[in-house]
């Protein structure tokens, strides 16, 4: 099972109903992927990085993308 799958079965147990689902689930897969660049960087985010970051992941970029942005 993915992740999205596991979070929106976990929602619906928890008695959220498929409209609430639809519009909190984009939301936490993408808290998910910062977690998952902060991760791979390394080290805590500056401000004007966690903005980055934000931005990226709105714009549709991977991890793997938004790290080598980071890193260059």
């Amino acid at each position: 099972m993915d992740v999205e799958a596991l979070i929106s079965a976990a929602l619906r147990e928890a008695g959220y109903g498929p409209d609430a689902i639809g519009s909190v689930l984009p939301r936490i897969l993408r808290i998910l992927q910062a977690e998952d660049v902060r991760i791979e960087v390394g080290r805590k985010l500056t401000r004007k990085e966690r903005e980055y970051v934000r931005v990226q992941l709105e714009i549709g970029l991977d991890v793997p993308e938004i790290v080598a942005g980071l890193k260059a």
